[in-house]
């Protein structure tokens, strides 16, 4: 009896000190996110949100609607609104507290290279979730810069950095996430030639579709019915 006693003690002592280790860990958690910022509504005197090093997973392509223009308000406190449609328009979105972002906002200070009829705007999220100052010391001058939660939200971004192309008629053409803008420009000329093939390859199956459905009906080369009326 007294070694039962004695073995349900040891028990206990241990899985004691099992949960004060897992209690502390989880602490220790916590504070780490505390200091990041995560999990704090943002003021005026508020933490800036900080990303994760790296770059981000897409989102369910299930969720987008791009809209005919993207609109926010410029690091100068007014309002602007551009067109999406018209010409190809990269959006760069991207944040003052994400790591990652910085090796693109160093590149867009320096009149970045961009693929042929391509704009580029970047996109932050809205003022309360953004380090005005911080955006200041960052923004290219040749590049706009707006804010705006409501456009992040539009095209589902899952986090920064970003990319998002739309063409001249609206359509999105590729997105993605990179950690360099060689990177991303590596992947819109990709995205621009995997277009270029996927449009050849439609019309060639379109044909051989066509010839197939026309051999069926017993229409071949040089049939009168291809011609039209000869009268």
């Amino acid at each position: 009896m007294n070694a039962l006693v004695i073995a349900l003690g040891v028990a206990v002592l241990l899985l004691a000190v099992l949960v004060g280790g897992l209690l502390r860990s989880h602490a220790e958690i916590l504070k780490a996110l505390h200091e990041l910022g995560a999990g704090l509504e943002l003021d005026g005197a508020g933490p800036v949100p900080v990303a994760v090093e790296g770059v981000t997973r897409p989102r369910d392509a299930s969720v987008l609607s791009v809209p005919d223009a993207v609109r926010g308000e410029t690091l100068d406190g007014d309002v602007l609104t551009l067109s999406l449609l018209g010409q190809d328009t990269l959006i760069a979105f991207l944040s003052s507290g994400c790591t990652t972002c910085q090796a693109f906002w160093n590149a867009f200070r320096s009149a970045p290279t961009l693929p042929a009829g391509v704009r580029l705007v970047v996109m932050t999220r809205g003022p309360d979730q953004e380090s005005p100052s911080a955006l200041l010391e960052r923004r290219p001058a040749e590049v706009p810069v707006l804010m705006s939660e409501e456009m992040w939200e539009a095209f589902g971004v899952p986090g920064s950095p970003y990319f998002a192309w739309v063409d001249a008629y609206g359509q999105l053409v590729g997105e993605g996430s990179g950690s360099s803008w060689p990177q991303v420009l590596d992947l819109m000329t990709q995205s621009r030639a995997d277009t270029l093939l996927r449009q050849k390859g439609s019309g060639a199956v379109r044909e051989r579709r066509d010839d197939t459905a026309l051999a069926d009906a017993g229409i071949g080369p040089g049939h009168s019915s291809l011609y039209g009326d000869q009268s």
